[in-house]
Protein backbone atom coordinates (compact mmCIF):
# COMPACT_ATOMS: atom_id res chain seq x y z
CA UNK A 1 0.00 0.00 0.00
CA UNK A 2 1.08 3.67 -0.91
CA UNK A 3 1.59 6.30 1.61
CA UNK A 4 -0.70 8.99 1.17
CA UNK A 5 0.44 12.36 -0.78
CA UNK A 6 1.38 15.01 1.42
CA UNK A 7 -0.07 18.35 0.98
CA UNK A 8 2.63 19.93 -1.20
CA UNK A 9 2.71 16.84 -3.44
CA UNK A 10 -0.94 17.38 -4.27
CA UNK A 11 -0.93 21.03 -4.61
CA UNK A 12 2.32 20.28 -6.98
CA UNK A 13 -0.19 17.62 -8.88
CA UNK A 14 -2.77 19.89 -9.28
CA UNK A 15 -0.35 22.43 -11.07
CA UNK A 16 1.05 20.42 -13.05
CA UNK A 17 -2.78 19.30 -14.37
CA UNK A 18 -3.10 23.21 -14.67
CA UNK A 19 -0.62 23.00 -17.00
CA UNK A 20 -1.85 21.07 -19.07
CA UNK A 21 0.39 17.53 -17.88
CA UNK A 22 -1.92 14.50 -18.87
CA UNK A 23 0.26 12.39 -16.91
CA UNK A 24 -0.17 14.42 -13.78
CA UNK A 25 -4.35 13.49 -13.84
CA UNK A 26 -3.47 9.64 -14.46
CA UNK A 27 -1.37 9.89 -11.20
CA UNK A 28 -3.89 11.72 -9.50
CA UNK A 29 -6.48 9.17 -10.86
CA UNK A 30 -4.21 6.33 -9.31
CA UNK A 31 -3.97 7.65 -6.16
CA UNK A 32 -7.42 8.94 -5.16
CA UNK A 33 -9.38 5.67 -7.19
CA UNK A 34 -9.78 3.12 -4.69
CA UNK A 35 -10.90 5.96 -1.90
CA UNK A 36 -13.89 7.19 -4.89
CA UNK A 37 -14.85 3.55 -5.70
CA UNK A 38 -14.73 2.62 -2.09
CA UNK A 39 -17.01 5.66 -0.91
CA UNK A 40 -19.24 5.81 -4.08
CA UNK A 41 -20.13 1.58 -3.65
CA UNK A 42 -20.70 2.33 0.43
CA UNK A 43 -22.82 5.98 -0.26
CA UNK A 44 -24.64 4.76 -3.12
CA UNK A 45 -25.53 0.77 -1.86
CA UNK A 46 -24.87 -0.71 -5.54
CA UNK A 47 -21.56 -1.44 -6.25
CA UNK A 48 -21.85 -2.57 -9.87
CA UNK A 49 -22.59 1.31 -10.16
CA UNK A 50 -19.87 2.21 -8.68
CA UNK A 51 -17.17 2.09 -12.00
CA UNK A 52 -18.96 4.48 -14.07
CA UNK A 53 -19.84 7.36 -10.84
CA UNK A 54 -16.04 6.92 -10.03
CA UNK A 55 -15.21 7.79 -13.46
CA UNK A 56 -18.09 10.32 -13.48
CA UNK A 57 -16.46 11.70 -10.39
CA UNK A 58 -13.05 12.10 -12.02
CA UNK A 59 -14.74 13.95 -14.88
CA UNK A 60 -16.05 16.52 -12.01
CA UNK A 61 -12.33 16.45 -10.70
CA UNK A 62 -11.34 17.45 -13.84
CA UNK A 63 -13.53 20.02 -14.95
CA UNK A 64 -13.45 21.39 -11.58
CA UNK A 65 -9.94 21.44 -10.62
CA UNK A 66 -9.48 25.31 -12.13
CA UNK A 67 -11.87 26.39 -9.00
CA UNK A 68 -9.54 24.23 -6.46
CA UNK A 69 -8.10 26.87 -3.73
CA UNK A 70 -6.26 24.76 -1.93
CA UNK A 71 -8.25 26.25 1.39
CA UNK A 72 -8.71 22.08 2.58
CA UNK A 73 -6.90 19.03 1.25
CA UNK A 74 -7.10 17.84 -2.40
CA UNK A 75 -8.48 14.67 -1.14
CA UNK A 76 -11.41 15.99 1.57
CA UNK A 77 -12.50 18.24 -1.92
CA UNK A 78 -12.47 14.98 -4.33
CA UNK A 79 -14.16 13.32 -1.41
CA UNK A 80 -16.88 16.39 -1.48
CA UNK A 81 -17.30 15.71 -5.30
CA UNK A 82 -17.48 11.79 -4.97
CA UNK A 83 -19.95 12.27 -1.84
CA UNK A 84 -22.11 14.73 -3.35
CA UNK A 85 -22.63 12.48 -6.42
CA UNK A 86 -23.28 9.43 -5.04
CA UNK A 87 -25.98 10.83 -2.49
CA UNK A 88 -27.89 12.15 -5.63
CA UNK A 89 -27.29 8.71 -7.24
CA UNK A 90 -28.39 7.42 -3.86
CA UNK A 91 -31.85 9.21 -4.73
CA UNK A 92 -32.19 8.94 -7.94
CA UNK A 93 -31.92 5.11 -7.80
CA UNK A 94 -34.44 5.12 -4.62
CA UNK A 95 -37.11 7.39 -6.69
CA UNK A 96 -36.69 4.64 -10.02
CA UNK A 97 -37.69 1.69 -7.84
CA UNK A 98 -38.65 1.22 -3.87
CA UNK A 99 -38.46 -2.62 -4.21
CA UNK A 100 -35.45 -4.31 -4.16
CA UNK A 101 -34.79 -6.52 -7.50
CA UNK A 102 -35.48 -10.01 -7.63
CA UNK A 103 -32.53 -10.95 -10.08
CA UNK A 104 -30.25 -8.85 -7.51
CA UNK A 105 -27.26 -11.65 -7.17
CA UNK A 106 -26.87 -10.28 -3.86
CA UNK A 107 -30.39 -11.66 -3.04
CA UNK A 108 -29.67 -14.51 -5.18
CA UNK A 109 -26.98 -15.94 -2.69
CA UNK A 110 -29.06 -15.05 0.34
CA UNK A 111 -26.89 -14.05 3.71
CA UNK A 112 -22.87 -14.76 3.63
CA UNK A 113 -22.60 -16.51 7.20
CA UNK A 114 -19.31 -17.36 8.53
CA UNK A 115 -19.02 -20.17 11.07
CA UNK A 116 -17.75 -18.89 14.36
CA UNK A 117 -16.60 -21.91 14.90
CA UNK A 118 -13.97 -22.18 12.55
CA UNK A 119 -13.40 -18.55 12.21
CA UNK A 120 -12.59 -17.18 15.73
CA UNK A 121 -13.53 -13.33 13.89
CA UNK A 122 -17.00 -14.72 12.58
CA UNK A 123 -19.27 -12.84 14.70
CA UNK A 124 -17.28 -9.43 14.03
CA UNK A 125 -17.27 -10.27 9.84
CA UNK A 126 -21.22 -11.11 10.74
CA UNK A 127 -21.44 -8.03 12.35
CA UNK A 128 -19.83 -5.93 9.79
CA UNK A 129 -21.56 -7.62 7.10
CA UNK A 130 -24.75 -6.78 8.53
CA UNK A 131 -24.30 -3.11 9.05
CA UNK A 132 -22.98 -3.11 5.10
CA UNK A 133 -26.17 -4.47 4.44
CA UNK A 134 -28.36 -1.47 6.58
CA UNK A 135 -25.60 1.50 5.50
CA UNK A 136 -28.34 1.84 2.46
CA UNK A 137 -31.61 2.34 4.79
CA UNK A 138 -29.76 4.84 6.94
CA UNK A 139 -30.69 8.42 6.94
CA UNK A 140 -28.42 10.03 4.33
CA UNK A 141 -26.72 12.24 7.01
CA UNK A 142 -26.35 9.58 9.30
CA UNK A 143 -24.48 6.36 6.63
CA UNK A 144 -21.73 9.50 5.43
CA UNK A 145 -20.73 10.17 8.89
CA UNK A 146 -20.43 6.58 9.60
CA UNK A 147 -19.64 5.75 6.24
CA UNK A 148 -16.17 8.20 6.48
CA UNK A 149 -15.71 8.03 10.52
CA UNK A 150 -15.80 3.97 10.69
CA UNK A 151 -15.15 2.48 7.10
CA UNK A 152 -13.02 5.53 5.62
CA UNK A 153 -11.24 6.62 9.14
CA UNK A 154 -11.14 10.10 8.30
CA UNK A 155 -11.05 12.75 11.61
CA UNK A 156 -14.26 14.44 12.55
CA UNK A 157 -12.36 17.61 11.11
CA UNK A 158 -12.21 15.75 7.88
CA UNK A 159 -15.98 15.08 7.72
CA UNK A 160 -16.87 18.24 9.14
CA UNK A 161 -14.87 19.71 5.67
CA UNK A 162 -16.49 17.12 3.49
CA UNK A 163 -20.34 17.44 4.60
CA UNK A 164 -19.90 21.04 5.88
CA UNK A 165 -21.19 21.37 8.89
CA UNK A 166 -19.62 21.81 12.59
CA UNK A 167 -17.56 19.02 13.89
CA UNK A 168 -20.14 18.98 17.14
CA UNK A 169 -23.21 17.95 14.36
CA UNK A 170 -20.40 14.99 12.77
CA UNK A 171 -20.66 13.93 16.66
CA UNK A 172 -24.60 14.03 16.58
CA UNK A 173 -24.73 12.25 13.23
CA UNK A 174 -22.80 9.75 14.56
CA UNK A 175 -24.14 8.97 17.49
CA UNK A 176 -27.37 8.59 15.77
CA UNK A 177 -26.15 6.23 13.23
CA UNK A 178 -24.62 4.05 15.58
CA UNK A 179 -28.03 4.44 18.00
CA UNK A 180 -30.16 3.81 14.73
CA UNK A 181 -27.78 0.36 13.84
CA UNK A 182 -27.94 -1.00 17.10
CA UNK A 183 -31.67 -0.75 17.09
CA UNK A 184 -31.90 -2.39 13.89
CA UNK A 185 -29.29 -4.99 14.23
CA UNK A 186 -30.34 -5.70 17.94
CA UNK A 187 -33.90 -6.02 16.57
CA UNK A 188 -32.67 -8.02 14.08
CA UNK A 189 -31.08 -10.53 16.86
CA UNK A 190 -33.94 -11.22 18.52
CA UNK A 191 -36.49 -12.08 15.50
CA UNK A 192 -33.30 -14.75 15.18
CA UNK A 193 -34.23 -15.77 19.11
CA UNK A 194 -37.96 -16.64 18.36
Amino acid sequence: MSTPPTEDQDLHLVERIRAGDQQAFAELIDQYKGMVLNLVARMAGKVENAEDLAQEVFIRVWKGLHNFRGDCKLSTWIYRIALNLAIAESKTARSRSQFLDIDDPVTERGPQFVDEDENPYGQEVRLKEQMIRLLPQMAEKHRTAVVLFYLKQLSYNEISDIMDVPVGTVKSYLFRGKAWLREQMFGDSLEELE
